[in-house]
């Protein structure tokens, strides 16, 4: 009998095995002990028993009438439970937690119902579904006021919200009406020095500017009218004896054709003009003096603009080097009406 039982001596005691030797009679061959030929011995596999498949139960026509009605009913309360609670918002994170955990459970017996076999198994599935039910009901019953109490929130926002637009609007309707109104008084102010119509005229003058601009500008037109007007104007107060007037013609012609069959308006320009004359010049004044006589002897209304319009800006830069206060004056000017003799 070996001291050791080696590799060998294993793949002997299978090879017997496997030709039908008994244990005593591989020990026998071997010179080994039964109990180490049993120990060493290959496993034994046995033969696994097949289960017959039992035939599945036919069911009568009632039965499977009554089977597939109640699981259609319990399978309809389940989707509508499920719809419930998809529709809805858990609103605190303790209620959206046990709002999720519900949709689970109605998911598993949706499943389960499914499986059913029998009116019995479908019995059970119903009343887990009635404790469902009850869960869902509890749950929607706290949910309930707190999403009633956001929508009123939310709707109490809207409604601020709107409220603030709305203000915010109205300002920027008063903003722009009070800047549409602080540049025809700029526009008028301008008029009643550097060509000194009536404030009706002048103001005829500064709607046609208006009249004519794009109403598809993404500039409020109004202002970006009286904008253009002013910047006229301004123009029109520096200008100096040997300009050139091209920038300046869509105003100059506007004023020309409110003097064509308008002599008394002219003629206002002129009593104006001379009430200056005399009471800012100096006799030292000689060229300026011949200047207000080129004023009135202008061929044409366009020409007689010009002059106007240079005169009054030359005449306007002497009033401020002498401290003539021309505000006094322009209220003075307001009632003039004197024909120069």
């Amino acid at each position: 009998m070996p001291e050791v039982i080696n590799q060998d001596i294993i793949e002997k005691i299978a090879e017997y095995k496997e030709k039908g030797y008994s244990t005593s009679a591989i020990a026998r061959e071997l010179g080994i002990d039964r109990t180490t030929v049993r120990k060493y011995s290959p496993k034994e596999e046995k033969p696994e028993e097949k289960t017959a498949k039992q035939p599945t139960p036919q069911l009568s026509l009632e039965e499977d009438f009554n089977l597939r009605t109640k699981k259609k009913e319990t399978e309809l309360e389940l989707e509508n439970m499920q719809i419930k609670l998809a529709d809805t918002d858990g609103e605190t994170q303790d209620l959206e937690a046990r709002r999720e955990v519900i949709l689970e459970q109605i998911i598993i017996l949706r499943e389960k119902l499914n499986e059913t076999e029998s009116v019995m198994d479908v019995d059970k599935v119903q009343e887990l579904a009635a404790k469902v039910k009850d869960e869902v009901t509890a749950l929607l019953e706290q949910i309930e006021p707190l999403r009633k109490q956001r929508e009123e929130q939310q709707e109490k926002e809207r409604q601020e919200c709107e409220e603030e637009e709305r203000k915010k609007l109205e300002e920027a309707i008063a903003r722009g009406h009070k800047l549409e109104e602080d540049l025809r008084r700029v526009s008028l102010g301008h008029f009643a020095w550097i060509f000194p119509c009536s404030r009706e005229q002048a103001e005829k003058i500064v709607n046609k500017f208006i009249w004519k601009v794009d109403v598809n500008s993404d500039i409020d037109p109004i202002i970006s009218s009286l904008h253009m007007v002013n910047k006229q104007l301004g123009i029109a107060e520096e200008l100096k004896w040997g300009d050139d007037t091209t920038e300046l013609n869509p105003l100059i012609n506007e004023c020309a054709n409110l003097l064509d069959g308008n002599g008394e308006e002219k003629q206002r320009i002129v009593n104006i003009t001379h009430a200056r004359k005399e009471r800012i010049l100096t006799p030292k004044d000689e060229k300026m003096r011949e200047k207000f006589v080129d004023l009135l002897n202008a061929e044409t209304n366009k020409e007689f603009v010009e002059t106007v319009f240079k005169f009054n800006a030359a005449i306007g830069r002497l009033a401020k080097e002498r401290y003539v206060d021309t505000e006094e004056l322009l209220n003075k000017e307001t009632t003039a009406g004197m024909v120069v003799g």
